[in-house]
């Protein structure tokens, strides 16, 4: 930003009142920020009329969206001072509102710089393509499914199949009958199923039931699945995946950071969570 030009030009050396930060209740301006205008002694800085040019798009030569966001700004200052006059600002759910999101402001600057320094490389792009290659193996399958309530259920089932009682198709019958949730997938390589069937995949075909249940998405059924359907594996090329594997390696990593950050903090309990409500004085008429 241009200080002198925005001072001159769109300020006024009137306006310019220093760097006092002002007002101790105003956390968010320190004595290193250039303070533009205070407001019955609390500050507007330099920083957040940047802030708010960003936002909204605004260059530093357009001077007169400068003066109307300057002036927004301080209606807005306005308004919160008198919240603070009135009592509002300290009303225990309003503070609570305002720590989380400042909060959340942080964690995103934070991940950002993290992101910034350490960014995700081609090398490291091209590495998880290829291991997803090989986790995928060469055949892609459809599978309808069964969905149990249980595994011990979904077992049960599958000890039928397998000593040959039943069919896959007498199953189905029996689980229309006892409306039970019956579906195709969509296509699916050897990735997606968990890893104690892979070995089966190597050899099998059109018709062939799985030998164990499988975990349903929603993560509170089982189910029971036979191949319907086979073919050659179609791998998306690494320009088509690229951003989204780009993207998973953030998540991962940030995840590993919060998960360190929070093994390494010093957590001290102020109140035991299980303890009984405090008990509310009767009232009195």
């Amino acid at each position: 930003m241009n200080y002198k030009l925005l001072i001159l030009c769109i300020l006024g050396p009137a306006l310019l009142v220093g760097c006092n930060p002002g007002s101790d209740s105003e956390q968010w301006v320190t004595e290193e920020d250039v303070v533009l205008v205070e407001v019955d002694g609390a500050p507007i800085s330099l920083p957040m009329l940047e802030f708010m040019m960003a936002n909204r798009g605004v260059s530093e030569d357009d001077h007169e969206a400068m003066r109307g966001l300057l002036d927004e700004l301080i209606r807005l200052r306005v308004v919160a001072n008198a919240a603070i006059n009135e009592g509002i600002a300290s009303d225990a759910r309003l503070r609570a509102q305002r720590a989380i999101r400042d909060m959340e402001t942080l964690q995103i600057a934070y991940f950002t710089d993290i992101y910034e320094r350490y960014p995700v490389t081609p090398t490291q792009i091209e590495e998880t393509y290829a291991r997803q290659l090989e986790r995928s193996g060469t055949q892609q399958y459809q599978l309808q499914t069964i969905a149990y309530g249980s595994q011990s259920e979904a077992l049960i089932a599958l000890v039928g199949l397998n000593e040959g009682e039943f069919g896959f198709d007498e199953l189905l019958s029996r689980a229309e009958a006892e409306n039970r949730v019956i579906d195709t997938t969509a296509w699916i390589d050897r990735s997606q199923l968990p890893e104690r069937i892979h070995a089966e995949l190597a050899d099998a075909s059109v018709g062939q039931s799985l030998s164990l249940p499988l975990p349903a998405p929603n993560g509170q059924e089982w189910l029971v699945a036979q191949i319907v359907d086979q073919r050659p594996l179609e791998a998306p090329s690494l320009e088509e995946v690229r951003e989204g594997i780009a993207r998973s390696l953030v998540r991962q990593r940030l995840e590993a950071l919060v998960d360190d950050l929070f093994e390494a903090a010093d957590i001290q309990p102020m109140l035991e969570m299980d303890a009984p409500a405090p008990e509310t004085p009767a009232e009195t008429n």
